[in-house]
């Protein structure tokens, strides 16, 4: 369930964030001071140095002129007396400066002079520090294969070091899990940010605090975990309130605009843009207010309400303008000319998608670039200029190949191709890209249900051991309580005393037995039901995977009868052979995807309801004419304010006995009875098969599964049998609502 503000401390944040920034302001500003007063008083040249030094980073990027003044005063002096330390410092706190001003090439460049003086002295930090940074700056211009070598050995570096600077490996753990994210490679990313948190932890710098929560949020994002998204999101508001950061509270909101935005709640992430936006405006943070601005708009865009985009893009484009920041000019021309392209005007499109282009390549940023590109074979595609769809899609496709296949933006370059060559007749290489895509979206889908896979597991176990803590301290509790007594006991009379503890010990007892019983059943209803609800998940995602592929190999097919088509007249053209194999990959197809998709989810029970869906099962174990099956269904005909669960409960119990009675009952009669109640619905079925003797067993995996199921909707359920005189089952369920599932939920 997702977490909102009220309004009125939504008014409360806006109403004070002018008081809250001045004071930020003049607190800054006051650090600024401090250090200046010590330069002033200062009479050794070293410690002014590295004074100088340090005030050069606590200067915002509009004051970028007096931070390179100071660092240029420090090198000069650190060059006269040849201290090559202080070279390497004053080289890194250049590159800090210049990417602060989003001057990632200057910034490489001087992170590189670092690394390169640091090695010739072996100065072990100074390089550490250098590495890291320059994959810092690798990670925006796109170079995302020299970044992750950079910042694995700057890690490793950092992690020889004793004592080891836990702040600054956690800042490199977030700086790596944002390059795997940017990858696509988010359950690494994941991982990486959980590592960057438990170095971070305890930490005083709580603005890297915030940074790396902003990205460990980010990346559930990513991963659709919206609810624990928005958790950490609002954790970041409570950490900037908390330290009056404005700048970080309105980064925050408009993330939370991004986390809504993403899980298709747009009324609820408008929300949250307007209040970033509002904040930006009072502190003047042209950059923030223009990423808000453009989100808004893609916001808007996703709703389907294009009246007044282009006003609301335009003004992201001009807040981004005044704040000087090319990349964010880039990033609005991309979106605005994508959404051109949607609303067909494609000269416009194309003006605003070469633009982006063109400032991205100017900044270094390769990738983004590359994406850029991607949007302009689309719009070329669309406008039916193939020559120069093939020439933007190529080229876009080099540079992201490059940088990393597990990416959505390559799957959709595919897709481009795939529709390219369709359309061109190059059959031969629309199958490859085809294939491309298909192969792509396995990995990507594998990457998804493993995430999902290791968050079931990750929540059981942090389950378990905090009921495992829990029961521990109880445990710990009573243990000092009766000690207690056992104290007092030795004043009181022996007999009275002992007496007493022994009624207390067994009340205790019994107390802490039944705790423990509540908890396990607690516990196992909680489990049961989030495996139910991963099971049904991913019954419908490998439905969605069947569909996607069996449409791939329908697509195969479909080409092979357009070749066909071409080539029948011609000689050792084997059309004949090709429409056979088509033909049998189609009934193939069919097929299989029947078969599954009603054993994944009865398509007659979603279509036409749970009297239906028995009847159909009935009807198929009846065509094989191996067992006879008498069918008496009472009621049923309006379950449409039954649950969903309730209905496919039902329906799983019938198909689950059915198919233990064909597997190993050798019965050829079957009596089935479901029959609705005025709150129940009661299930006999009985066969004449060979029965269930002592020694069989009746806890088998099918069994299980019945009696859970049964047991989960709080019914009873009685399976009865004898040798060679059959089996029955009653099981009676009370009928759960689909309000009553939302309130338990």
């Amino acid at each position: 369930m997702f977490f909102t503000f009220s309004s009125s401390h939504v008014l409360r944040i806006l109403v004070f964030s002018g008081i809250i920034f001045s004071c930020i302001k003049g607190f800054g500003q006051s650090k600024i001071d401090s250090i200046s007063v010590l330069i002033e008083n200062e009479r050794a040249p070293a410690k002014k140095a590295k004074f100088q030094l340090e005030r050069a980073l606590l200067y915002k990027k509009n004051n970028r002129e007096k931070a390179i003044k100071d660092i240029d005063a420090a090198l000069a002096y650190y060059k006269d007396k040849d201290e090559k330390e202080g070279e390497v410092d004053s080289y890194i706190a250049f590159g800090n400066v210049y990417f602060q001003s989003r001057d990632p090439l200057k910034a490489s460049h001087f992170d590189s002079l670092a690394i390169q003086l640091a090695d010739e002295i072996s100065y072990k930090k100074g390089k550490a520090t250098g590495l890291g940074n320059l994959g810092r700056e690798f990670i925006t211009t796109g170079n995302f294969n020299k970044a992750e070598d950079l910042i694995e050995k700057s890690i490793k570096a950092e992690e020889g070091f004793n004592p080891q600077d836990r702040d600054r490996l956690a800042e490199l753990y977030n700086r790596f899990s944002i390059l795997n994210a940017e990858r696509g490679n988010h359950l690494k990313s994941l991982f990486l940010s959980e590592k960057a948190i438990s170095l971070a932890e305890g930490s005083k710098n709580n603005s890297l605090l915030s940074n790396i929560y902003i990205n460990h949020a980010n990346t559930l994002s990513r991963l659709t975990k919206f609810d624990e998204a928005v958790k950490v999101h609002f954790k970041v508001i409570r950490l900037t309130e908390k330290n009056q950061d404005t700048l970080g509270l309105l980064r925050a909101y408009n993330n939370l605009g991004i986390a809504f935005k993403n899980a298709g709640e747009y009324d609820k992430a408008l929300k949250y843009y307007r209040n970033s936006l509002d904040l930006g405006k009072i502190i003047k943070n042209y950059k923030s207010m223009g990423l808000t601005s453009v989100n808004m708009a893609t916001v808007y865009c996703g709703k389907g309400e294009y009246n007044d985009l282009d006003t609301l893009y335009e003004q992201g484009i001009q807040y981004f303008e005044k704040a000087s920041d090319l990349g964010g000019i880039a990033f609005a021309n991309h979106n605005y000319g994508n959404f051109l392209v949607i609303t067909e005007n494609y000269a416009e499109a194309d003006k605003r998608l070469l633009k982006a282009y063109e400032l991205r390549n100017k900044i270094g940023a390769e990738r983004p670039a590359a994406t850029s590109l991607a949007i302009l074979g689309k719009s070329a595609l669309k406008q039916q200029n193939w020559n120069k769809a093939e020439e933007y899609l190529l080229a876009a496709k080099e540079i992201l190949e490059k940088s990393h296949r597990e990416s959505r933006s390559l799957k959709e370059l595919y897709g481009y191709l795939k529709t390219l060559y369709t359309e061109e007749g190059n059959f031969e290489k629309a199958l490859h890209f085809q294939t491309e895509e298909l192969e792509l979206e396995k990995t990507l889908f594998t990457i998804s249900e493993k995430v999902n896979t290791l968050k079931i597991e990750t929540e059981y176990e942090l389950e378990k051991r905090d009921m495992e803590l829990a029961l521990q301290k109880k445990k710990e509790k009573l243990a000092r309580q009766r000690a207690l007594f056992i104290f007092g006991g030795v004043v009181l009379i022996l007999l009275i005393a002992t007496v007493f503890l022994w009624l207390r010990r067994r009340q205790l007892k019994e107390r802490h037995q039944a705790h423990i019983t509540n908890l396990s059943q607690q516990h196992r209803l909680s489990l049961t039901k989030t495996l139910k609800d991963a099971e049904q998940q991913e019954r419908k995602k490998i439905a969605h995977k069947l569909h996607d592929e069996a449409g791939s190999m329908l697509s195969i097919a479909i080409l092979n009868l357009k070749q066909i088509q071409r080539d029948v007249f011609k000689t050792g053209s084997h059309a004949e052979k090709k429409l056979d194999t088509t033909q049998k990959i189609l009934a193939d197809i069919s097929e299989s995807v029947r078969n599954i998709s009603h054993t994944l989810m009865p398509i007659a029970l979603e279509k036409y309801g749970l009297k239906p869906a028995i009847h159909d099962l009935v009807n198929a174990v009846n065509t094989s004419q191996k067992l006879k099956v008498e069918e008496i269904l009472e009621g049923l005909d309006d379950t449409s304010t039954w649950s969903e669960e309730f209905s496919l409960t039902i329906y799983r119990i019938v198909q689950e006995v059915m198919n233990n009675i064909i597997k190993h009952a050798q019965a050829s009669h079957v009596l089935l009875q479901v029959v609705e109640l005025e709150n129940s619905v009661t299930i006999y079925i009985e066969d004449n098969g060979k029965g269930m003797s002592g020694s069989t067993n009746s806890s088998g995996m099918g069994l299980k599964t019945i009696k859970s199921n049964v047991e989960y909707l709080n019914g009873t359920i009685e399976i009865n049998g004898s040798d060679n005189k059959g089996t029955f089952i009653l099981a009676e369920l009370p009928i759960v609502k689909i309000t009553e599932e939302k309130i338990s939920v």
